[in-house]
């Protein structure tokens, strides 16, 4: 069975989020929030490193984080066009996660946590900070899908027995560039002897209207961006679900993908997409 390989300093792990910095990406995310999908994505992105971190800190005694995955974050639409967010420019783009902390700042943000109404509002915390929120110019996704296919290319050629690489994109609308399935298509090709390459998408929303949740089936939809994200998520595997905790909330044969989400689809998004993290062995 495929997507069962545990996790271990022999054979990382690999995460890379996919992150849409286009200039739409300055509106207020839905649920009522004044916050910008940007700093909404960019505050969670942060949570999920940091959560990785202490996942790859077994023990206190030790000086550094141990390499347990590879991690990348790329953003396009940004004044890079498409680059890494992390990282050094000019070098490998994934990151060891025993590194992770050398690329961080400490600093008091405000973060958006949950009231006892449930309702998400800032708080101010002190918090590690790697990606920052950025919006400007157009959408060029199938650029940004080509890169990520030639950095996790290299990637599995050389993990071949490694759990697949996860690819976390996030957006907001439509490429400007062209149609993006065949690149996600041939993203998903990508593998090693665990299983293929796992691809999700999840689309923030801007009008707080009821989320498309890990669809099982594919339903005729307004927004053409549907359509499309839904064609290029992978299915998710039942293990991985289960190891989320979110077995009763998915169907079988669910992809990964979520459409018009807001703050909390944006988490179990995250939350889920991660899940792998439950795979490390302390070794």
């Amino acid at each position: 069975m495929a997507y069962q390989q545990r996790i271990d300093r022999r054979r990382p792990g690999c995460f890379l989020f996919l992150v849409d910095q286009s200039w739409t990406m300055h509106e207020a995310i839905g649920g009522g929030s004044q916050v910008p999908k940007a700093q909404a994505l960019s505050e969670t992105v942060n949570e999920i490193l940091y959560a990785v971190l202490i996942e790859c800190t077994k023990d206190v005694r030790e000086e550094e984080p141990r390499h347990y995955f590879d991690i990348g974050v790329i953003g396009y639409g940004g004044p890079g066009g498409v680059a890494p967010l992390v990282g050094r420019q000019g070098r490998d783009p994934l990151v060891p996660s025993a590194q992770l902390p050398g690329y961080a700042r400490v600093e008091t943000r405000e973060k958006l946590l949950p009231d006892a109404e449930g309702r998400y509002r800032p708080v101010s915390r002190r918090t590690m900070v790697w990606l920052d929120p950025v919006w400007q110019g157009s959408t060029p996704m199938c650029a940004a899908l080509g890169y990520t296919h030639r950095v996790l290319k290299r990637w599995v050629a050389h993990h071949r027995s490694s759990f697949p690489p996860i690819v976390l994109h996030v957006t907001d609308g439509m490429a400007t560039d062209g149609d993006p399935r065949p690149a996600a298509a041939r993203l998903r090709k990508l593998g090693t002897a665990d299983g293929r390459l796992l691809l999700f998408n999840l689309h923030l929303s801007a009008r707080g209207e009821d989320a498309v949740y890990f669809p099982a089936h594919q339903a005729r939809y307004a927004d053409p961006a549907t359509q499309l994200l839904f064609e290029m998520s992978s299915e998710l595997p039942v293990n991985l679900v289960e190891e989320a905790g979110y077995a009763h909330r998915i169907a079988p044969g669910a992809r990964g993908f979520v459409y018009n989400a807001d703050v909390p689809e944006l988490v179990d998004f995250m939350r889920i997409g991660t899940a792998t993290t439950g795979r490390v062995r302390a070794a």
